[in-house]
């Protein structure tokens, strides 16, 4: 069945969008990782430079789920951008790492970008659930797809173009901005994000329709109450299979019964 014109643009805003969130919010993971020897020199472990990238990421993702509710997205993504092109600066306008100190300065750049792209994963991961799975779709290509553009992008700017590392890391940092865009601009409203995920939905959606999360609360009792039997029918069961399992290997020790 052919969508009316209106819904149409509606999904294509929404898939461009979450794209270009998914590029934006890994190609600076790449594109640092791909500058790590001209950020360190050669004289320094290129594995600090993964560690730095990796590292604020992990721990940003296993903490902020516990306090990351208590901010809008609009708040996240102006601080997802701010971190990023701060990151980059920092990383960029730094002086070359000829002692431990620059060297430390540089990699506190690049955990400032990492803690901003894993914030961000959190944050648009958790946004796909008012758009429907072709926004989760989306996101997956575009941070699929930051691989490629990253590492392209350092190589095009560095050895095509012939611009120096740090100019090319200076221009990099304006790279977040395509987030504010594409949150503030390309995507549409997700208040009003049910139209969306009608839009966005086929025959084998399971998101929850109205009716289906308007249960009443005997229906509820009702279904708790069937769990818990079967629960219960389930370690009933699972006792009868231990004792046959153990008859395999102790057969003196089980009755006839329990055969």
């Amino acid at each position: 069945m052919l969508l009316p014109p209106y819904l149409m643009r509606t999904n294509v805003r929404v898939c461009v969008a979450f794209w270009l969130l998914g590029l934006i919010n890994n190609v600076l993971y790449v594109i640092i990782l791909s500058a790590a020897l001209d950020l360190v020199g050669p004289s320094t472990p290129k594995g600090l430079v993964l560690l730095a990238d990796v590292l604020p990421s992990f721990l940003t993702k296993l903490t902020a789920p516990y306090y990351i509710h208590l901010f809008t997205y609009s708040t996240r993504v102006a601080a997802l951008v701010l971190l990023s092109a701060c990151g980059m600066l920092v990383i960029a306008l730094s002086p070359p790492s000829k002692d431990a100190a620059a060297t430390v300065v540089k990699l506190s750049g690049v955990a400032l970008a990492s803690v901003s792209s894993g914030a961000g994963e959190l944050s648009f991961l958790g946004l796909t659930h008012f758009y429907g799975h072709r926004s989760l779709a989306s996101w997956s290509s575009g941070t699929g797809g930051a691989g490629l553009v990253g590492a392209g992008a350092y190589v095009l700017a560095t050895n095509t173009l012939g611009l120096s590392s740090r100019t090319s890391l200076i221009a990099f940092a304006f790279l977040p901005l395509i987030m504010l865009l594409s949150f503030f601009v390309v995507l549409p409203s997700y208040e009003t994000a049910g139209d969306y995920q009608s839009i966005s939905t086929g025959e084998d959606d399971l998101i929850e329709t109205e009716e289906q999360s308007a249960l009443s609360s005997s229906v509820l009792a009702e279904r708790d109450s069937e769990l818990q039997h079967k629960q219960a029918q389930s370690w009933v069961l699972f006792k009868a299979n231990l004792n046959r399992a153990k008859s395999l290997f102790l057969p003196y020790m089980v009755r006839n019964s329990d055969i």
